[in-house]
């Protein structure tokens, strides 16, 4: 009997892979690090840095293009060969294995060859398949998700939107996919991702935590060095704000929050104060006030960082503006929201009350969204995908590389510029 395909979701900030008959994958950060004493860290290993002071980073991401393949191949080592930090996944060898893999949408040709190359002839699996998250999205099971609609009226039971599907994927989605590097506005008709559609806005991750460096380093302390802290701050604390920024900065005092930052003795990381309990004497704290929701805002109005570009709500109305408008009304039914972002507090409730403020009045904006750990939700689709029939009449052989060559791989099977 073939074994189960290893599923591996190659995000920007961290790596989600395993086996696909697991509930949940092992997770590896994407990046190597240097602390101030010249120690090098590796992936999981940053955890373990005791002085988060002055950490620099790399990654194999750059501009949202997978570039370095020496480091990228480095750290999937450290994930597939490593029983030791990753019990339960141990791989002596790829050989015979089938290999389920994600990259960034719209990949440079020359770069996506790069990964066909290394998956074949350096891991040697037996058989291959990629594509974009998008791609797998429509796969997913929508059992651990919540549906969000515009209309606060409308009466939304999970009988009627989570219909039983006749085919194994959904036919018209449109996947927001905000992630590390950057967020995606991909339109997918009949399981194919409409490349002419497709959008890109330049916010993600990254961006929040160099925006709340600068506003942290300008109103308390000077952090522009202290990566691990600011992004610890900004899973712990930051939130969207539900309505608007004039309602939440109106709120700010009763949404303040004290952040207790690290002393390296008890905490290596800070914490967010518990009120309850008095604070040890020289403790360091600061005070967060509408930095909490005011660096997120920069989704929907990035004129707030001085980007002069569109927000969110504009990018994902000039891609439904590129779509044949009979599908528009089917698209925005059917919202789909993917990505670590989303765990932002509120996040997709301001997106779909947004957008349909914007939208026809006859037509409703349904928002799809995983209930918790939003980042996992794209490799779980990819672990449902791999049961379907379309998986094994579409997956790659070792053969069919050997034969064809890297150049047939991408004109004819995982290459986007077909579609366009």
């Amino acid at each position: 009997m073939e074994s189960s395909p290893i599923a591996i979701d190659n995000g920007s900030y961290e790596i989600k892979f395993g086996t696909t008959d697991l509930s949940s994958p092992y997770r590896a950060i994407n990046a190597f690090a240097i602390d101030k004493y010249h120690t090098t860290y590796l992936s999981n290993q940053i955890k373990n840095i005791k002085d988060i002071t002055s950490v620099t980073f790399r990654r194999p991401h750059e501009l949202g293009q997978l570039t370095s393949w020496e480091l990228e191949s480095s750290i999937w080592d450290y994930a597939l060969f490593n029983p030791d930090e990753f019990p339960g996944f141990d791989l002596n060898d790829l050989k015979g294995k089938h290999l389920i893999a994600s990259e960034t949408c719209m990949t440079l040709p020359e770069l996506s060859k790069n990964m066909d190359q290394v998956v074949f002839e350096e891991y040697e699996f037996d058989s291959y398949y990629k594509s974009s998250i998008a791609g797998f999205i429509q796969f997913a099971d929508d059992k651990n998700t919540k549906i969000i609609s515009g209309k606060t009226e409308e009466d939304i039971s999970l009988d009627s939107v989570n219909q039983v599907r006749e085919k194994e994927y959904n036919d018209y989605q449109l996947v927001i996919d905000s992630g590390f590097n950057c967020t995606w506005i991909i339109p997918v008709i009949k399981g194919v991702p409409y490349y002419k559609a497709v959008k890109k806005l330049d916010i993600g991750g990254r961006f929040l935590d160099g925006l709340l460096k600068e506003t942290l380093s300008f109103r308390h302390y000077d952090v522009m060095d202290e990566t691990i802290l600011v992004n610890n701050i900004k899973e712990n604390c930051l939130f969207v704000s539900p309505t608007s920024y004039f309602d939440s900065f109106k709120n700010k005092n009763e949404t303040a929050v004290e952040y207790v930052l690290p002393n390296f003795q008890t905490t290596f990381l800070g914490h967010v104060r518990d009120k309850t309990k008095p604070l040890p004497e020289n403790t360091q704290t600061i005070k967060l006030y509408d930095e909490l929701f005011s660096v997120p805002e920069t989704f929907f109005h990035p004129e707030i960082a001085r980007i002069l570009k569109p927000g969110l709500v504009e990018t994902i109305l000039e891609s439904l503006s590129m779509v044949p408008e009979l599908l528009r009304p089917l698209l925005v039914g059917n919202l789909v929201c993917t990505g670590g972002n989303f765990n932002l507090p509120h996040f997709a409730t301001r997106l779909t009350s947004e957008l349909q403020r914007q939208l026809p009045t006859d037509w409703i904006c349904r928002t799809s969204v995983p209930t918790k750990e939003c980042e996992l939700f794209g490799w779980k689709a990819m672990a449902q995908f791999a049961s379907t029939e379309s998986y094994r009449k579409t997956r790659v052989t070792r053969e069919e590389y050997y034969e064809h060559g890297t150049d047939w791989l991408t004109k004819n099977r995982f290459g986007y510029q077909n579609w366009i």
